[in-house]
């Protein structure tokens, strides 16, 4: 027979496993949005998802469930558009905030746009002109939150 004491033990244990199994998972989500931008997926002016890069716009491990990130759209966008990237957050207090959208400009990183308020359950949108992102070519941007944690990752092409 099991007692009280040991079922509670190989709880602890189980969940301080899958808390290590959850660190790691964040770990290798960090190291795969490292890698140099790859595809991408295509999003009309009206924001009809055209072809899905299976990479793009996942959300992170620590916030699967919690927060939705849209693909940018349009993707690609012309060098004088505008991107938007639409976040949905489900839970309330699931992020620090702010969120923050950045991409990898000059060998730094650079703050595209900012929410403030997210978190709150709602919908937000971040939106910048491509301009901003750099020059034409693929470009990986980045979903921050407010300590740094990485939410998400996605590549545009600006032509």
């Amino acid at each position: 027979m099991f007692s009280v004491q040991r079922i509670a033990a190989v709880g602890l244990v189980l969940c301080a496993l899958s808390g290590c199994d959850a660190h790691e998972q964040q770990d290798a989500f960090a190291e795969e949005a490292s890698r140099p931008p790859e595809n991408i997926t295509r999003v009309s002016e009206s924001g009809e998802v055209l072809e899905v890069d299976e990479d793009d716009w996942r959300t992170a491990p620590l916030y699967r469930g919690e927060i939705l990130v849209d693909p940018a759209e349009p993707n690609p966008v012309a060098t004088g558009g505008f991107v938007a990237i639409r976040v949905s957050v489900t839970v309330f207090n699931a992020v620090q905030a702010p969120l923050r959208v950045e991409t990898l400009r000059d060998n730094r990183l650079r703050t595209l746009d900012v929410i403030d308020q997210a978190s709150d359950p709602g919908a937000y949108v971040f939106s910048f002109p491509a301009s901003e992102i750099g020059s034409r070519g693929l470009h990986r941007i980045f979903v921050f939150d407010g300590v740094g944690e990485l939410v998400s990752y996605g590549d545009v092409m600006v032509e």
